[in-house]
């Protein structure tokens, strides 16, 4: 079971490398399940922001999780997770603007 995301809520970045592996058509036909996964993830409060950096193959996840393990747990219902190589960052705890966000959501 995921975390509640509240103010308390420890929140990990991760960056994650395209690997050189990737077979693109596969990588492809998954992008539409990619992005409904990810607005699941989003409406219960596990996934925040997320950016790509397509010319460094790379992509920066922020996850809301008590601990790495239930990280691990979130990125690995992502399609996507197959084909990336990913490590972890506990961040520090939110800011005043995130715990008002955060409140909202």
């Amino acid at each position: 079971m995921a975390t509640p995301n509240t103010a308390a809520t420890p929140t990990f970045m991760v960056f994650a490398t395209l690997r050189d592996d990737t077979d693109f058509a596969e990588f492809a036909a998954l992008r539409e399940d990619e992005q409904k996964q990810l607005e699941v993830l989003r409406s219960q409060g596990r996934i925040g922001a997320h950016y790509v950096s397509p010319a460094r193959r790379a992509t920066f996840v922020e996850v809301v999780a008590a601990d790495e393990a239930e990280v691990a747990e979130t990125l690995a219902t992502l399609p996507f997770a197959r084909f990336f190589d990913a490590e972890v960052y506990p961040t520090t705890p939110p800011d005043p603007a995130e715990i008002a966000h955060r409140a909202r959501a």
